[in-house]
């Protein structure tokens, strides 16, 4: 399928760049840290950071992942079911219930049978995250990227559940909980880094600035909401629902992010909620930031694609939207079998 690039081309701008960065020392440890999962938006934002921090400079990238029983269990099941149809093949040895596979965290069992190491937390945003770091390392080698594998086990995430309801308040839906969980644990950035030969070792990020790619979405019609006004009201849908978001941005996504960053001591800054981005954009006809009539992965951010693209990256253009809670698993964290929608009020009762 040819892309639908051409058109939005010239809708980059070329004549307000920021100066070229100057040459600085060797400094490992990093002024700027960037809300990593690997997706368009905080890639985009990494390489524009690459070329605006002086070369000697690390940036960290704050990649987190839950151990999230309702998912464990789902994992478990599968490989159990995936170890008995093999023993029906005469290939492995059954597996009688879930009970019977350990349920430690430091290890899972693969199809064959062998014990490998730890997978907990290899999320979807984690997988996502190291393709993206590869990407990144192909067009900025010269630069040192820290990134930082944050790693939340259950009993931490519930232990620290009654401090983060209090910093996202006035907001108390399960929704914003399960986001607000993410960036109070990925902000904090105490994690650990890997080295060539694979080895973990601690690391806490000593960043006082964030950058975080909030704005995108909502601007170049990203969310699964603004397909569905498309197909049921057209473009006079989409252009309301892409101006509600941005109206409601402040209250609905502000506040709580900038609360809970702020409770260790950072700042958050978000270069597509920028003045000029946002006049910019403004101006632009809507088919140019988002041309709904292409698939998934190709019509929605259309314009942010292209920007990809540009810069080298081919594989993330045709990334697509996942929310942080579903891709670090932060979503639903209980134990409970209970089923919980997002909009609803967040049961203190389990504090």
């Amino acid at each position: 399928m040819q892309l639908p690039f051409g058109k939005v081309n010239d809708c980059i701008p070329t004549d307000n760049q920021l100066p070229a960065p100057f040459p600085g020392n060797i400094n490992y440890e990093a002024r700027v840290a960037i809300l990593f999962s690997g997706g368009l938006d905080c890639l985009c934002l990494a390489a524009l950071a690459d070329r605006y921090l002086p070369k000697g400079e690390a940036i960290d990238l704050l990649n987190v992942g839950f151990e999230n029983p309702r998912s464990v269990r789902a994992k478990e099941a599968e490989e159990i079911l995936a170890l008995n149809r093999l023993k029906k093949q005469g290939l492995a040895a059954p597996i009688a219930d879930i009970s019977s596979s350990s349920s430690s965290s430091s290890s899972s069992t693969n199809v064959q049978g062998v014990r490998t190491v730890d997978s907990t937390f290899n999320v979807p945003d984690r997988i996502t995250g190291y393709e993206s770091l590869a990407e990144l390392r192909r067009i900025a080698p010269h630069r040192h990227w820290n990134f930082v594998e944050v790693n939340i086990p259950f009993t931490e995430a519930t232990a620290h559940r009654t401090e983060i309801l209090e910093r996202m308040a006035p907001l108390d839906s399960v929704m914003d909980l399960s986001i607000a969980m993410a960036f109070w644990f990925a902000s904090r950035g105490i994690g650990h880094l890997r080295n060539e030969q694979n080895e973990s070792m601690p690391y806490t990020s000593q960043a006082k600035v964030l950058l975080s790619g909030l704005g995108a979405d909502e601007q170049l019609g990203g969310y699964s909401r603004h397909k569905e006004q498309f197909k049921t009201r057209g473009w006079k849908g989409l252009i309301h629902e892409l101006q509600l978001d941005l109206d409601r941005i402040s209250t609905r996504n502000l506040g709580r992010d900038d609360r809970i960053i702020s409770d260790h001591g950072k700042e958050a800054r978000y270069p597509f909620l920028s003045t000029r981005v946002v006049q910019f954009l403004s101006t632009l006809r809507v088919d140019l930031k988002a041309d709904l009539r292409y698939p998934r992965g190709v019509g929605e951010k259309i314009l942010l694609r292209h920007v990809a693209r540009e810069l080298g990256f081919v594989r993330a253009s045709s990334h697509w939207k996942r929310a942080v809670q579903f891709g670090a698993r932060s979503a639903r964290m209980t134990e409970s079998a209970r089923s919980e929608v997002g909009q609803q009020v967040v049961d203190r009762a389990t504090e």
